[in-house]
């Protein structure tokens, strides 16, 4: 896949459109925050998966 700007278009292939717009939003998103929040925001996102996991999968 190219990653240089309009390398394709809606047109051409629907999935890396739909690809395209994901990752445009998620670019939006993180640029606006510092490295820091990014990996609080994940830290807390991993511990929550943790939780969840422990929960579903006790023997």
């Amino acid at each position: 896949m190219e990653t240089y700007r309009n390398s394709y278009d809606r047109n051409e292939d629907a999935m890396l459109w739909e690809l395209h717009e994901i990752r445009h939003d998620l670019h939006k998103e993180i640029s606006r925050k510092t490295v820091d929040e990014v990996n609080r925001e994940a830290l807390k996102k991993f511990r929550l998966w943790q939780q969840e996991y422990k929960m579903n999968h006790a023997a």
